[in-house]
């Protein structure tokens, strides 16, 4: 297999893929919050803002190029919104107890909970809010040839 047949066949894996995008709106992200708490922004308030404008990019990234999703729009935004209120609330727990309480410097806090909510997500967006909205059905076994 050559190198490019290789990156042919990466590029095609829903991991690789939901990687690319979120490692692309992670570091967008991640550039405002820093940006926004440097310039004094609470760390809370900079995570909901660049929060609430990865989701849209997410979403529409997600359903179009990760997944390729073709079912219900209004069913997978629904799904979609539920996994990211968790998402968030797992972002914000994180940051209330390590920055708020523990002190911690909320730039690497940051950066760890990014990972974590990020390996979350990827699971419920594939298993869940981008799943086809017709359950499988199993062939039926054929006797004989």
């Amino acid at each position: 297999m050559g190198f490019g047949r290789l990156l042919g066949t990466l590029w095609r894996s829903k991991v690789v893929r939901f990687g690319a995008l979120g490692v692309a709106n992670n570091l967008l992200a991640y550039a405002l919050f820093a940006i926004m708490t440097i310039a004094g922004v609470p760390a809370i308030a900079a995570a909901s803002i660049t929060y609430a404008l990865g989701m849209i990019v997410s979403y529409v990234g997600n359903r179009s190029f990760t997944f390729a999703h073709a079912g219900s729009a209004r069913r997978s935004l629904v799904r979609f919104l539920v996994v990211n209120a968790v998402g968030y609330g797992i972002n914000v727990a994180i940051l209330a107890v390590f920055v708020e309480h523990l002190g911690f410097d909320p730039l690497i806090v940051q950066f760890v909970a990014i990972v974590l909510v990020a390996s979350f997500i990827f699971v419920s967006m594939r298993f869940w809010v981008f799943a086809d909205d017709e359950p499988r059905t199993k062939k039926p076994l054929r006797w004989g040839t």
